[in-house]
């Protein structure tokens, strides 16, 4: 059986009239960096705006983008296997010992949230990867 969100991905970029197109007003992705030492950056993306939050519990701010960064997010989100997620394996663990901030990917799509295990800030599991680094490309433009 398809994911769910893998399905709905799919029928967006099918070019077919009776396919129901996904409600891309309803995904949303997160991605958070802590380190052990106090840093903290905490970056959620929709298809309206990018919010950013430099401390937890502290106002975020929030800025639009241009919809060509939506589209790359999509075209990233078409290749990933949402129900395999919660199962990836981060490729080091440097974070472990405080080599690497701690990393955290949450994708949400109307009321299915689908989780990441955390990884290395840096080095995420390939399958993520292009995701994630859509997201920092994103994030470092509007800064």
């Amino acid at each position: 059986m398809k994911p769910i969100l893998m399905l709905l991905l799919s029928l967006l970029f099918m070019d077919n009239s009776c396919a129901q197109k996904i409600n891309e007003d309803a995904i949303s992705i997160e991605y958070t960096i802590a380190s052990r030492g106090g840093s903290f950056k905490s970056i959620t993306i929709t298809k309206e705006d990018i919010t950013t939050s430099k401390k937890r519990g502290k106002k975020s701010k929030s800025n639009t983008y241009k919809n060509t960064n939506w589209d790359n997010i999509i075209a990233a989100l078409k290749h990933i296997d949402t129900t395999g997620i919660s199962n990836l394996k981060a490729p080091t663990n440097k974070r472990l010992h405080d080599g690497a901030p701690i990393a955290n990917l949450k994708l949400r799509y109307q009321d299915k949230t689908y989780n990441v295990p955390s990884f290395d800030h840096g080095t995420p599991h390939p399958e993520i990867a292009n995701l994630v680094k859509e997201i920092l490309s994103i994030t470092q433009n509007i800064e």
